[in-house]
């Protein structure tokens, strides 16, 4: 049994000024895609329901998917999340939790794009979406000290679960900058899952604090996506 991640950010038509246009996939490919994944008989899964299988306490369905966005944009709300529950799947986003109801500060060569604000997160768990941490303030956590990681994982998932009412257990790493350091820190700081990118998916055998997805972006044909799926799931690991 292998899972799939799937890494996604923006949900939006691309603009033609767009600084970092892998982050985007228009609303109509993105339809597209999930009408596929259904087709090829993937079924969405939670990274509870991923850690429980692999701690032998639960079965899972036969092609299992993990649908993630990362930042929290708030096309979330209006574009994104009714394509999922259109196509009967359930998604994880992972927040910027000193952010919320901000914007995407941190890219400070892209146009500033409002993020979902609390009221956005509590409607959006209220319907079913799962949330993660994606830091405090979005910072590559191997590049900085340690101890200032410790606090972006800490803080982040305490501000979080403020806010949501629930524990808070996933984490994905800004940039995918990770080390053993900073997997050690999340696991320290309460976390259960940690995702990163790498392309690729996961045995049972991995670490589930460095998780590795698929990024989908608006280069990705179905054939494209296809072809990923099939090949990882027979690549041995």
């Amino acid at each position: 049994m292998k899972l799939a991640i799937l890494m996604y950010h923006r949900i939006e038509e691309l603009p033609s000024d767009a600084v970092h246009a892998t982050n985007f996939v228009e609303p109509a490919q993105f339809a597209a895609q999930l009408s596929a994944l259904r087709r090829w008989g993937y079924t969405s899964v939670t990274f509870d329901d991923w850690l429980a299988y692999r701690a032998g306490e639960r079965a899972l369905p036969r092609r299992p998917v993990i649908i993630t966005f990362d930042d929290g944009y708030r096309s979330l709300r209006d574009i994104a999340w009714p394509i999922v529950k259109t196509h009967g799947f359930g998604a994880t986003t992972f927040l910027v939790s000193a952010l919320v109801g901000d914007t995407n500060r941190w890219d400070v060569e892209e146009r500033p794009a409002p993020l979902l604000d609390a009221s956005d997160v509590r409607a959006l768990q209220i319907d079913g979406m799962r949330f993660g941490s994606h830091g405090r303030t979005h910072r590559p956590l191997a590049r900085i000290a340690l101890a200032d990681a410790e606090q972006e994982l800490v803080r982040s998932r305490e501000e979080l679960e403020a806010l949501l009412g629930e524990p808070v257990r996933a984490f994905a790493y800004p940039y995918s900058n990770q080390s053993a350091a900073v997997r050690h820190a999340a696991r320290a700081a309460g976390y259960t899952a940690g995702v990163r990118g790498r392309g690729r998916m996961n045995s049972r055998r991995i670490d589930p604090l460095g998780l590795r997805r698929i990024k989908v972006d608006f280069r990705t044909s179905l054939p494209a996506l296809r072809w990923i799926l099939f090949r990882e799931r027979w690549l041995r690991i």
